[in-house]
C-alpha cells in the first residue's frame, strides 16, 4: 500500500544542512494501522509529509499503490491526493465557517456535484458523532469535536489512506481515547489504511498493527507492536517501551531480595497469561515464588502482563523452576544486580 525505500530529505538553513531522514525504509500493508513513535525532532513529521509529498525527499523513492510518486505529474500528484486523507495536531478548521461548511467547502473546491457533497457531508458527520452540530463554528466546539470536524473533512473526500500527525498529542486523556476509537472505526468499518506518528506511547498500544521508532531521523527498530513491545532491541525503543518503571524497587529491599533467591521479570502473552504458572512452580518444583510488582498493558488485540517475581529456593530447583517459565512460552528475563 505504502512503501519507502531508503527516503532521505535534507534542509538547508543558510550554510547548515540539516539531515531530516537519513535511509528511511518501510512498508505499510493494506487495510493496517502503522505507527512511528520517538522524540520531537526524530523526524517524524517530514516522514509522514514525504508520502503525499508534501516534503519531497532529497533522496529515495515512496510508492503509494504501486505508483513511484515522484514520478507523478501535476495533475496525478493532485489525483493520488485526494486518495490520501490528513489530519493534523492544530486541526486546521475555518474559523468563519460552521461544522458543515468546513466539511463541505474543500469538496466544492474540487468541484464535487451539490448533491453528492451533501449526501458525503452527512454520512460523515455522522460517522464522527458531530450531526447534531453542523451548525456549530470551531470557537463552539471543544478540542476533541474540532478534530472529529477535521477528520470527517478529509474522510469526505473518500480517501484510501488516512495519514495522522500527531493527531491525539493536544488533547486530554479520555478525549484521545474516544479519538482513537473513532480511528479504529474508520479503519475496521471504512477498510481505510492508518498511518500515523505519535510521541505518545498509549497510541501506539491501544490501535497499532505494527510500528516503527524513529531517532535522529532514521528508523531504529520495526515490527509488529506485540514483538517491539514485548522485546524491545535498541535502547531508544527501550526508554517508549520498557517496563522497568513498574519495577522500581529500593535497591536495598533489591540485594536483600537476590541474595536470598533469584529475581526474574516475566512477560505474559495471551493465553499464557490464563495458566496459574506460580502455583504451579510452588507446587511441582518446591520453590516460593512472591510478586513483588506488575501490571498489565492492554495493545489493539491482546493483553500483555508483566511481573517482578522473586523465587527462593534450593538454588538447583530454582534453575529448573526458571527453566519451565521459559518452556511456557514467558518471556523471561533475570534481574541482575
Amino acid at each position: 500500500m505504502i512503501k519507502l525505500q531508503h527516503v532521505s530529505k535534507t534542509f538547508r538553513v543558510g550554510k547548515n544542512k540539516i539531515e531530516a531522514l537519513k535511509d528511511v525504509s518501510l512498508e505499510v500493508n493494506k487495510g493496517e494501522i502503522f505507527g512511528v513513535i520517538g522524540f520531537s525532532g526524530a523526524g517524524k513529521s517530514t516522514l509522514i509529509r514525504c508520502i503525499n509529498l508534501l516534503e519531497r525527499p532529497t533522496s529515495g523513492q515512496v510508492f503509494v499503490e504501486d505508483q513511484d510518486v515522484l514520478k507523478l505529474s501535476k495533475k496525478g500528484l493532485q489525483q493520488l491526493r485526494r486518495k490520501i486523507g490528513m489530519i493534523f495536531q492544530g486541526y486546521n478548521l475555518l474559523e468563519t465557517a460552521n461544522v458543515y461548511d468546513n466539511v463541505a467547502t474543500p469538496l466544492k473546491l474540487e468541484g464535487v456535484p451539490k448533491d453528492e457533497i451533501k449526501a458525503r457531508t452527512e454520512k460523515y458527520l455522522e460517522i464522527v458523532g458531530l450531526t447534531d452540530r453542523k451548525n456549530a463554528f470551531p470557537s463552539q466546539l471543544s478540542g476533541g469535536q474540532k478534530q472529529r470536524v477535521a477528520i470527517a473533512r478529509a474522510l469526505a473526500h473518500e480517501p484510501e489512506v488516512l495519514l495522522s500527525d500527531e493527531a491525539t498529542s493536544a488533547l486530554d486523556p479520555n478525549t484521545t481515547d474516544a479519538i482513537l476509537e473513532l480511528l479504529l472505526k474508520v479503519n475496521k468499518e471504512l477498510g481505510i489504511t492508518v498511518f500515523l506518528i505519535t510521541h505518545e506511547l498509549n497510541v501506539i498500544q491501544r490501535i497499532c498493527d505494527r510500528v516503527a521508532v524513529m531517532e535522529n531521523g532514521q528508523v531504529v527498530e520495526q515490527g509488529s507492536v506485540v514483538e517491539v513491545f514485548t522485546q524491545p532491541k535498541e535502547a531508544m525503543t527501550k526508554q517508549f517501551i520498557s517496563n522497568e518503571s513498574k519495577f522500581l524497587i529500593p535497591e536495598r529491599l533489591k540485594h536483600e531480595l537476590l541474595e536470598s533467591g533469584k529475581l526474574v521479570k516475566l512477560t505474559f502473552l495471551g493465553e499464557s497469561s490464563k495458566d496459574p504458572v506460580l502455583a504451579t512452580l510452588a507446587k511441582q518444583f518446591d520453590v516460593l515464588p512472591s510478586i513483588i510488582a506488575g501490571g498489565i498493558d492492554q495493545l489493539k488485540d491482546q493483553s500483555v502482563g508483566n511481573l517482578l517475581v522473586h523465587i527462593k529456593g534450593d538454588r538447583t530447583k530454582v534453575e529448573t523452576a526458571i527453566q519451565f517459565l521459559h518452556d511456557q512460552d514467558i518471556l523471561v528475563e533475570e534481574v541482575q544486580s
